[in-house]
């Protein structure tokens, strides 16, 4: 078996670091707090890429203070701070989640919304639960206790103080919006919106999902700080009672039941609940309407950016609607809102968004016919890498792809070499992708 530091090292060579860049980091937006994008970076890629390598490989390496973005959660609620690493630190912190993951992959609680939706399915179908918990984590991100996660760190990274001391650069450095003198590094709390942000979550929880799966007669279910235990609604309140206790020994404090029924709960099953943006209705599943009304007003959005744009291109207009609907195989990964939700089986709230879609055709007066959401949800669940109805742009050849730039962005293809047209290419659908996820961001992980 190769050892742990081999493997670091490996993660860290200048030839997976150099693909990193080339496969993920090139094709996202934003700039960090030394404001060097992707483009100003790739002129000094391999000095950058050869400087990360040597000092993550000896321990010295430093990650620079991040840029602050602040992302709305909603119309009264504190908005979410996000962490913006420069693209230098971006490779980094990729390569490192790699790691992370290749380390503790078989030890951590890290599974797929649908995975866990289909799971809570199959418990209620049992009749085994008449009650639930439902506990919400206050502030978890901020609340992580740095000598805690180290403990749980070493359980596989025990004896290299090295590894750990690099990683604790990225988790210390401080976010900000303007970088002072005297910005002090974090003592607590894990930045959000990093690559390493979830994979540290999940590891920083492992005994607490220990505890959780071993609770008698219940079924429990985490993601993220989100917990759900099915049991006999007689046990709830005091698996709740001891739920709470634990945490609150990994300094994590959850909001009570009794006190903040809003978000935390507890309930007989039979009375309905809601998880990641589903919501259970005895053996009905559909979406929370919170989730549909987000959708909606994305779809009234492309409209509306079809009605004041100067082109107006019925063909684009028509493509981006149908890739909100279809959704889309990226990446050997299924993107977008009806993936997400196709574990439901509440086909009525389909064929309102098919009619909704509808009338907003009449009501912008444009005469185009998008797909339909509940045909792309059969195609979903019974054809889904055969299907031609949901696009699958990772079988796009270069010629698919040149027709796509020239169709819908007004590319001219003339003296376009295939990589570039490749190049092009991903990053446009890479940018289409991120208003996708921007319709379910509160449940997606993003990398």
């Amino acid at each position: 078996m190769i050892n742990i530091r081999k493997q670091f090292d490996n993660f860290f060579s200048e030839e997976n670091l150099t693909r990193i860049f080339h496969e993920v980091i090139i094709y996202s937006g934003g700039t960090g707090i030394d404001n060097i994008n992707q483009y100003t970076f790739r002129k000094q890629q391999k000095e950058q890429i050869k400087i990360i390598s040597r000092k993550m490989k000896d321990g010295s390496y430093d990650f620079t203070k991040y840029k602050l973005s602040l992302i709305s959660k909603g119309r009264g609620k504190p908005p979410r701070e996000i962490s913006i690493p420069t693209v230098r630190d971006r490779i980094a912190l990729r390569a490192m989640c790699d790691f992370l993951q290749n380390r503790f992959g078989k030890s951590v609680n890290f599974e797929l919304p649908q995975n866990v939706i289909r799971k809570i399915k199959s418990g209620i179908e049992t009749g085994m639960y008449n009650g639930y918990v439902k506990l919400d984590v206050s502030n978890f991100y901020p609340s992580v206790e740095h000598k805690l996660l180290e403990k749980q760190l070493n359980k596989r990274l025990r004896l290299h103080p090295d590894i750990t001391g690099v990683l604790f650069s990225a988790i210390k450095a401080p976010t900000v919006t303007l970088s002072k003198k005297d910005d002090k590094q974090s003592e607590i709390g894990v930045p959000q919106g990093l690559s390493i942000s979830n994979i540290l979550a999940a590891i920083y929880l492992q005994d607490l999902d220990k505890y959780l799966s071993n609770i008698p007669s219940s079924l429990s279910f985490r993601y993220v700080d989100d917990i759900l235990i099915l049991c006999d609604f007689e046990d709830a309140e005091k698996i709740a009672e001891s739920v709470i206790q634990k945490y609150s020994e990994h300094n994590l404090v959850i909001h009570c039941p009794k006190e903040m029924p809003h978000k935390s709960k507890i309930a007989e099953v039979s009375d309905g609940f809601d998880y990641l943006g589903y919501k259970f209705d005895g053996n009905k599943v559909s979406v929370k309407s919170g989730s549909i009304e987000k959708l909606k007003e994305s779809l009234v959005g492309l409209f509306t950016s079809f009605k004041y744009s100067t082109k107006q291109s019925k063909e684009f207009l028509t493509w981006r609607l149908d890739l909100r609907i279809t959704g889309c195989i990226f990446e050997d990964k299924c993107k977008g809102w009806l993936f997400f939700y196709s574990e439901i089986n509440d086909e009525k709230t389909l064929h309102k968004l098919d009619h909704f879609v509808s009338k907003l055709c009449k009501r912008f007066n444009v005469d185009i016919k998008p797909k339909k959401f509940v045909k792309s949800f059969h195609e979903i669940l019974h054809r889904k890498r055969q299907t031609k109805y949901i696009p699958n742009f990772d079988t796009s050849s270069v010629e698919d792809k040149g027709k796509m730039l020239a169709k819908y962005f007004g590319y001219n293809l003339k003296g376009m070499r295939p990589e570039q047209i490749d190049f092009a290419f991903r990053k446009k659908i890479s940018g289409q992708i991120k208003d996708l996820e921007s319709d379910i961001k509160d449940f997606s992980v993003s990398g």
